[in-house]
This record gives structure tokens, sequence and C-alpha cells, in this order.
């Protein structure tokens, strides 16, 4: 496998209990994970955002992954901006990571849904927020770790990156048939002739 050049971002202070959890955590999910950053920023939004643009722009990691700065925070306040800095540097989005992680993380408690982690594209590098703290940033990281591996080849550009198209083509899952589309297109046209002479007939023995 490919080398996975890896990015771990902390604000506002370094965790090394997590640290080190998703270090074992990315390793085992993507074998070809290379951490080469691993450092704590204070949380200041311009300099959270500069280094998401040196780490994906000059170092050119493939995954950069912040932890902490999701929870919910007045609007003027400084602290919690780690969604705020990161939609500032990506240019594409991939919501399906976020909203997968706190649906998974809402079976463990309802308050996964109030945390604001966003995962975008910049270049060729995805940017991924996490929670604060060993056990969230783990929980949220397993609900994405499947597929990152498909993100990666997508931004590699590599022939054989799978899409969604294949996966489905390759499974078990039941196929709508033409006949289904003709019926519901037929459903879709209102009443039909042979439904009128039979609303007509039973119109008929009631008025008798």
């Amino acid at each position: 496998m490919a080398v996975i050049r890896t990015g771990l971002l902390f604000t506002p202070a370094y965790d090394e209990e997590a640290a080190e959890a998703l270090r074992r955590q990315l390793r085992d999910a993507l074998p070809g994970v290379v951490v080469l950053r691993d450092t704590g920023i204070p949380s200041r939004r311009h300099q959270v955002e500069e280094t998401l643009r040196r780490w994906c722009d000059e170092e050119e990691l493939d995954l950069v992954i912040t932890v902490g700065g999701t929870l919910p925070a007045p609007g003027p306040s400084g602290c919690e901006i780690s969604p705020e800095a990161t939609l500032a540097v990506v240019e594409k989005l991939l919501p399906g990571l976020p909203e997968e992680m706190r649906a998974y993380a809402r079976e463990q408690s309802p308050l996964a849904l109030i945390d604001r982690s966003v995962a975008g594209i910049r270049g060729r590098s995805l940017i991924l927020n996490l929670p604060a703290g060993a056990g969230p940033a783990a929980l949220f990281l397993t609900a994405a770790e499947d597929v990152l591996g498909a993100v990666m080849a997508h931004l590699r550009e590599e022939e054989n990156a799978p899409s969604l198209n294949e996966a489905l083509s390759a499974s078990d899952s039941p196929v709508v048939h033409e006949a289904a589309y003709d019926e519901r297109a037929t459903r879709s046209r209102g009443l039909q002739e042979t439904d009128f002479a039979v609303f007509l007939a039973r119109r008929s023995a009631t008025d008798a």
C-alpha cells in the first residue's frame, strides 16, 4: 500500500493520550499511514488556518486530522474554531464523513449531535475534524476509517479507485427490475381505461 503521509493537529493543547490512540487506530485501519506531524497549537483561527495550508500545500500531507475545537461556542468567541478554520482552507467538502461520524457516535450519546466537525479536500489532501479527547476522537474516527482508503485513492487519481456504482454492482443489493418501473409509471399516469370502467360499473350499481 502507498504511504499515507499524515498529520495530527491538536487544539487548544496537545493531547498525548489521544495522539497515541489515534496513531494505533490509524495504523490498524490504514497500513500505509505514517504520522509525520503531531503537534498542538492554541485556539487561534489564523494560526490553525496557516498550519492547515502549510501541511497541505508545502508539506503535501495526504491526511490531516484536527483534534478538538469542535464544540458549540458563542459566535464572537475565538474558542472552538476548528470547523471554521477548516472551511476557510478546503476547496471541496466531504459532508458524508462528519454526518456518519455523528450518527455513529449518537448511538453512544446524543451529545454527539452537538459536535460541529467538518471534512474537506484541499489539493490532494483530506482534512478531517475530530472532537477532543481520546475516546470521542477514536469513536468518530471509527465511523469514517473504512472509507479513508477510498478517499486517498480518488485524491491520488488512481485508476482502480473504488466507486459506489462498482460497489453496488458487486454486492447482492436488490435490483429494481424494469417491470417495477413500468408499474410505477402506470400508476403515475393516473386512472387508466380499465380502472375507469370499473369505477363506472360501481357507480351505476350504487345509483341503482
